[in-house]
């Protein structure tokens, strides 16, 4: 196992582009329901993984797992949004959602044109978020930008980039 001392010491690494993003999920049926209808992003396929490959992969013996893809927005031009489901094993519990605050990855952001009317549309479907969105100014850019959650409590984010 490769050590990240020796990525430092080592020569330059070449990674491509994002390939997708993904989030675990315990109801594959209800987060689809959320993704698709409540936040509109389009399902672009599904597949299901089994075997030893897949046991391998996840690390867990007699791993079954439905993945969904999805991606917002007309334009392509991010990753798609991966959705996985263990099948087989259950998953045990209920889980701990990750905080902010608490190392790994935390969020996943997307871009609106109206960052205000998106909170309040998403708001009367019932989607709770931390708070209204947020005006922050950086190194002479600004932009709006809110949290809400999503199911099993994954944190989501709107940003909009704020022109004068």
């Amino acid at each position: 196992m490769i050590k990240n001392e020796e990525l430092l010491r080592g020569g330059q690494i070449m990674l491509g582009r994002v390939a997708h993003i993904g989030i675990t999920v315990r109801d594959m049926e209800a987060a689809l329901k959320f993704y698709v209808e409540v936040l509109g992003m389009e399902k672009i396929g599904e597949e299901t993984f089994a075997g030893e490959e897949a046991s391998r992969l996840t690390q867990v013996p007699g791993t079954v797992l439905r993945a969904a893809y999805l991606r917002g927005g007309k334009e392509i031009k991010g990753p798609p949004l991966e959705l996985l489901h263990f099948e087989e094993p259950a998953s045990e519990g209920i889980g701990q959602a990750v905080e902010l605050r608490n190392p790994g990855i935390t969020e996943i952001a997307f871009w609106v044109d109206d960052i205000d009317k998106t909170y309040q549309e998403l708001q009367d479907r019932g989607v709770e978020f931390y708070s209204p969105p947020q005006l922050f100014q950086f190194a002479g850019y600004k932009a709006k930008a809110v949290y809400f959650r999503g199911p099993d409590r994954t944190t989501l984010e709107l940003v909009q980039s704020v022109r004068e």
